[in-house]
C-alpha cells in the first residue's frame, strides 16, 4: 500500500498541491482561510506547515481534517502529502516499508543462523543481499517474479517462509544452471538399470550418476536440509527439463539413494502433472498428491526386490552373509539394512538404531556435491560451480 502511495505521489501532477486545492475549494464555498481554520479547528501555523511542507512532523488528525474538506480519499491525501516532503522523510518511510516486507517473507533469525545474512544487518544490507543472491532488481521482485514462476498456475498451499525460500532459491538455481542437454525419457529408462552398482562406490558413486543423468537432460543437485523444512527430495520441471534436489534429511547414505530413485519415478511417470504444478516435494505435505506410494515401491523394488529382501532378512544378523548377498545384488550392504529397518517399522518394531556400523558416513559421499545455495555470494556462483562439476 505504501509503495503504491509513494509511486502515485511521484507521478502526480506538478501543479497540484494542497495550497492550490484549498484556494479552489475556498473560492467555491465562499469561505475565507480564517473561517475554514475556525470551522475545522486548525491553527494557522499547523495548516501552513501542511500547505508549505515545512512541518517537521505532520499531525495526522490535522492532515485528515484538510483531506476531508478537500474531498480527498486517504490514498490521494497521502500521495499529495508526500509529494513535497523532505527526501529523508521519504527514505525513512521507504526503509520502514522495506523492512516490513522483508520480515513478512523472510525468516531472518533462521537465515542469520545459516550465515545467509548477519544478525545485525541494516535494511540496506538486507536488501542488497537478497537482490544480489536472487539477481532481482528490487526485493519486491522476490514475490512478484519468483512467485509468479512457481505459483502462477497453482494456489500457494502454505505460508512457511523457509520452505518458500527453499523453493524459490532452488527454482532460480536450476534456471541458472540451465542444463544444455535435451531430456530423453528413453535414455533415462536405459540408464536407470545401470545406476544400482554405483551405490557401492561411496566416495564417487553419487557424483558419477549425477553426471550421467545431467548428460541426458536430468539435473540433480544435493543440498543439506534447510532448517524448518522436512524435504527429502523435490522434482521440478523447468524449461521442459526435469530437475531434482536430494537432501540429507535423515543423514543416511541409503536414504539418499532411495530418494534419488523415488524422484526419478516422478520424472518417468508424473511429468504431465509437473507441467501443471512446476514442482513436487517429497517429505512435506503436498497439495497435488502425486503417487508417493508407487514412487516408494518403485525405489524399494529397484534397489532390493521384495523376494530378495525376504530371503536375506532371515540372515540379517550375519554380516558376512549380508555383505556377500549385497555383492550379488550389486548394492551397498547398508541398503539391505535400511530396507530391513523400514519393513520392521511397518510391523511396529524399532530397528532404526541397529546396524549403524554398516552405514557409511554420508559426508564422504557428498563432499564434492555440497553446494548449499544459501551460504554463497549468489545463486549464479553456486550454479556455475555445480554446472562445472556435472559437465563431463
Amino acid at each position: 500500500m505504501i509503495n503504491e502511495i509513494l509511486k502515485k505521489s511521484f507521478e502526480s501532477n506538478e501543479d497540484t498541491s494542497f495550497d492550490s486545492l484549498l484556494k479552489e475549494k475556498l473560492e467555491l464555498t465562499g469561505l475565507s482561510k480564517t473561517q475554514f481554520e475556525k470551522l475545522s479547528g486548525l491553527q494557522r501555523r499547523s495548516l501552513d506547515g501542511i500547505l508549505e511542507s515545512t512541518s517537521k512532523q505532520t499531525d495526522v488528525v490535522n492532515l485528515l481534517k484538510l483531506g476531508e474538506f478537500l474531498d480527498l480519499d486517504i490514498s490521494e491525501l497521502l500521495a499529495l502529502h508526500f509529494k513535497n516532503r523532505p527526501s529523508q522523510e521519504i527514505k525513512e518511510l521507504q526503509n520502514s516499508m522495506d523492512i516490513t516486507y522483508i520480515n513478512k517473507f523472510f525468516d531472518l533469525k533462521t537465515l542469520a543462523s545459516l550465515g545467509f545474512i548477519n544478525s545485525d544487518s541494516t535494511p540496506e544490507e538486507l536488501k542488497n543481499r537478497i537482490c544480489t543472491f536472487f539477481e532481482i532488481d528490487t526485493i519486491y521482485d522476490y514475490e512478484k517474479e519468483l512467485g509468479e514462476a512457481l505459483y502462477s498456475r497453482t494456489k500457494k498451499s502454505y505460508s512457511d517462509k523457509m520452505k518458500d525460500f527453499w523453493l524459490k532459491s532452488s527454482y532460480k538455481y536450476f534456471e541458472l544452471i540451465d542444463n544444455p542437454n535435451s531430456y530423453s525419457r528413453q535414455e533415462l529408462i536405459d540408464l536407470i538399470p545401470k545406476i544400482k552398482p554405483y551405490t557401492r562406490n561411496v566416495e564417487t558413486g553419487l557424483l558419477t550418476v549425477f553426471q550421467a543423468l545431467y548428460n541426458i537432460g536430468v539435473t540433480i543437485v544435493f543440498q543439506p536440509k534447510l532448517p524448518k523444512t522436512q524435504i527429502r527430495g523435490a522434482t521440478f520441471l523447468i524449461n521442459d527439463k526435469p530437475c531434482i534436489v536430494i537432501t540429507d534429511l535423515n543423514k543416511n547414505y541409503a536414504t539418499v539413494w532411495f530418494a534419488l530413485i523415488h524422484e526419478l519415478h516422478h520424472v518417468l511417470f508424473d511429468l504431465e502433472t509437473l507441467e501443471k504444478t512446476t514442482y513436487h516435494l517429497t517429505g512435506e505435505p503436498d497439495l497435488f498428491l502425486l503417487q508417493e506410494d508407487k514412487a516408494n515401491e518403485f525405489a524399494s523394488e529397484y534397489l532390493l526386490s521384495l523376494d530378495k529382501m525376504r530371503y536375506i532378512e532371515k540372515l540379517i544378523h550375519n554380516p558376512l552373509m549380508v555383505k556377500k548377498f549385497a555383492e550379488d545384488c550389486q548394492i551397498h550392504p547398508c541398503i539391505i539394512y535400511s530396507q530391513y529397518q523400514w519393513r520392521q517399522a511397518q510391523l511396529g518394531k524399532d530397528y532404526w538404531a541397529a546396524f549403524k556400523e554398516h552405514f557409511p558416513d554420508l559426508s564422504k559421499a557428498t563432499k564434492n556435491l555440497h553446494f548449499s545455495n544459501w551460504d554463497i555470494e549468489s545463486l549464479r556462483v553456486a550454479a556455475n560451480k555445480i554446472k562445472e562439476l556435472l559437465t563431463v
